[in-house]
Order: structure tokens, then sequence, then C-alpha cells
């Protein structure tokens, strides 16, 4: 039996999503510095694909997330410039450099990647970047198989907020939107 190429998979995925592939471009054109689109714009993508949605389920936020330790760039200008191109949407824009600061629990990190591993939950350790020549990067620090297999579980020590899991899922209730997930407690 052969192994699946998750990566490959996602890939797929996001490709096929005109919307999402728009959204790509767009950050990519900001010339942000380690940039991913993260998160649930990722994640809900995959579960409603798995899930045979026709349509996508609404979005909370668009997670843009970015690794700037010099400050160069305003968060607020870009979601401004984001917010005028697709004011459907809201986004969250994060320089990861400094997260540390405001999340007391969260270490200082060295890049997005390293930052979207932080995040509560695995199956939400996503993140995706369009390069100039229109190659996807994937970030998952815990890789993608708990994405694909609808399994959420808490991400691993040393990242791991087992309180700000617990309020998550309490607060989030995926399984009534996508009923295929496990969810761990």
């Amino acid at each position: 039996m052969r192994k699946k190429d998750f990566r490959l998979e996602l890939e797929q995925i996001v490709r096929k999503e005109k919307w999402l592939m728009d959204l790509l471009r767009s950050v990519r054109d900001l010339h942000l510095p380690d940039w991913y689109l993260a998160a649930g714009v990722i994640r809900n993508t995959v579960w409603d694909v798995l899930h045979g949605y026709a349509k996508r389920t609404p979005l909370n936020d668009i997670d843009v997330v970015y690794f700037d330790p010099h400050r160069k760039i305003l968060v607020a200008a870009i979601e401004k410039t984001l917010h005028a191109l697709y004011p459907q949407f809201t986004f969250e824009v994060v320089n990861q450099a400094f997260v540390h600061e405001t999340y007391k629990y969260k270490a200082p990190v060295k890049n997005s990647c390293e930052a979207i591993g932080y995040f509560i939950e695995v199956p939400t350790c996503v993140g995706v970047r369009l390069e100039a020549d229109d190659s996807l990067i994937i970030c998952a620090p815990h890789g993608l198989k708990d994405l694909f297999s609808l399994t959420v579980a808490q991400t691993p020590a040393p990242y791991d907020n087992r309180l700000r899991y617990a309020e998550r899922m309490k607060a989030k209730q995926w399984a009534k939107i996508w009923p295929k997930l496990r969810i761990s407690l």
C-alpha cells in the first residue's frame, strides 16, 4: 500500500480554490518577509473538501503571519490593504517576531513556520505561501496527517497549552460544522 502524500494533496486542494489562490497572489504582492496564509483558512478549506461540501464554510478571519524582527511593516497598513481588496473577509495579520510579548505563554521564535507550530491544535498548525515562481511552500511543523485524517488534538510539548485547547474546543463547536471530525479532549 502506498503512503499518502498529504503535501501533494494539500497543494491540489489549494490550487483548485480560485479564491484562495487569488488571496495567496495578493499577499505575495505585499512582499512580506517570511509570510504564510495559515490556520483556519487552510484547515477549514481542507475539512470542507474532505466533507464533500460544495460551498466553503464562512471564515471568522484569515490569518496572515509573517516574521519581521525589524518592524519595518505596519500590521494596520497590511490589514487595510487586504480589506480594500477583499471587503468580504476579516484579516488577522500578525508579525510572529513579537507574539511572545503579547502572549506570555508563547516562546520567542526564529521564523513564521516555527510560530505556526505554537498554534493550539495540530490541524491548525499549517501555513501556505505562494512563491514568485507560483510554487507553493507548505509549513506543517507537526505534519499533515491529523489535518487529513480529520483528527483534532492539541499540539505536543513544548507547544501545548491544555487550558487554551479545552477553551477553544468548547467555543469552536467544530463537530457541528464538520461531523466527521474526531476531537481529542
